[in-house]
């Protein structure tokens, strides 16, 4: 993002080469979602419906580590996490809570 990358004055060559190595650090950890998305992605999953639910990511952050705690604490649904050596990618699933809006008129 551009608070990320951009400080006061900053060059916009500097900016472009911090930009390059960010998006660059994302590709190397493999995955299909970044590292800020990471907590956004294990919500849906867990009031997603109730089937299982996966999904592979690059090192967990610690935000998403709390994220996994909290979700466990309100909804009391466990992820059951797999690390791969190979590729040093995470694959999370779960099972969905089932959320539904009731307040939704169906049509």
């Amino acid at each position: 993002s551009t608070e990320a990358t951009a400080g006061q004055a900053a060059l916009p060559e500097d900016v472009g080469q911090r930009g390059v190595e960010a998006l660059l650090e994302e590709v190397w950890d493999g995955g299909c979602v970044d590292s800020t998305h990471q907590p956004l992605a294990l919500l849906l999953m867990a009031v997603g419906p109730e089937d299982v639910a996966r999904i592979r990511t690059g090192r967990l952050t610690r935000q998403a580590m709390d994220y996994l705690r909290l979700i466990r604490d309100f909804f009391g649904i466990t992820f059951k996490v797999k690390a791969d050596a190979d590729s040093k990618t995470v694959t999370l699933s779960c099972l969905g809570y089932g959320y539904r809006n009731v307040s939704k008129q169906v049509t």
